[in-house]
């Protein structure tokens, strides 16, 4: 990621990862983490940011303290909720919230149609998208990154993919969210929707469309991507997935190891005032 004067710091999102076998357990070592820190060192690095799916545990937080890295603020979501995709469609439904039950038959009484787009499809489906999504940004305030970033994610392929999913009744694009895949676990990313549209109940028909979908491809879990029963700003989304049945999952979060401590403190003394 590049900085001013031709410095930069190295950002792995969501990663690096571990083997399965050191997830959450003591063979997590600080050794390890600092030696991994230093490999990656560069002639031109202010920090690395690394911050890998590892359980919240008071050992894995020791460990990243005990290498040299510090807790930064998280830049992707390290609390969220998993929907185990192993279950029938009947167990899903039975371990969701009864509202959110009445929901989704509610949008399909109501002619509400969610549709699916990949490959070639999915141009035609982001113009619909992106419409909402800068809506829904404007509509709550919400900081977003620039146009072509959602545009790359739609058009995930090969080992990771994405998918594309629009709710519409009577022409009219009433919802819409970007699912992307990866190993066996499917990421509910983004989602949008048109002010008032929550009548139809558009929403939660896409999300039980994200989750018959990912299970009929054989997907074992889908993360919900970011869930927290502390933050107050997520109070709204927190609860609407929850209703669908989800497990929280809380995870590490971001860390920062430092190589120039003059460049970080200006580094993060004006990402204060974006």
């Amino acid at each position: 990621m590049p900085l001013p004067a031709g410095l930069c710091y190295e950002y792995a999102p969501h990663g690096p990862a571990f083997a399965e076998a050191t997830v959450g357990k003591p063979s997590l070592s600080g050794e390890a983490l600092h030696d991994l820190a230093e490999h990656t060192r560069g002639t031109n690095t202010v920090f690395l940011r690394i911050e890998p799916r590892v359980a919240d545990t008071p050992h894995n937080r020791g460990a990243f303290a005990h290498a040299g890295f510090r807790r930064a603020p998280d830049t992707q979501p390290s609390e969220t909720m998993f929907v185990d995709l192993t279950k029938s469609e009947e167990e899903l439904l039975r371990h969701m919230e009864h509202d959110t039950r009445y929901a989704i038959r509610a949008a399909e009484k109501r002619g509400v149609v969610v549709n699916s787009a990949a490959g070639n499809g999915r141009r035609a489906a982001f113009a619909k998208f992106w419409e909402l999504f800068e809506a829904t940004n404007a509509r709550h305030g919400l900081h977003a990154y620039g146009k072509r970033y959602y545009e790359a994610v739609a058009e995930l392929d090969d080992d990771s993919r994405s998918e594309l999913f629009i709710a519409e009744r009577e022409g009219e694009t009433l919802a819409g969210s970007i699912v992307a895949y990866c190993g066996r676990t499917a990421y509910y990313l983004y989602a949008a929707s048109r002010a008032g549209a929550g009548k139809w109940n558009a929403p939660s028909l896409i999300l039980w469309h994200v989750i018959r979908s990912a299970k009929k491809q054989g997907y074992a879990a889908l993360d919900l991507w970011g869930a927290s029963r502390t933050k107050k700003e997520w109070k709204g989304w927190t609860a609407f997935k929850k209703s669908f049945g989800g497990t929280p999952a809380a995870f590490v979060g971001t860390w920062d190891y430092v190589y120039r401590p003059l460049w970080y403190l200006a580094y993060r003394l004006a990402s204060r005032f974006r």
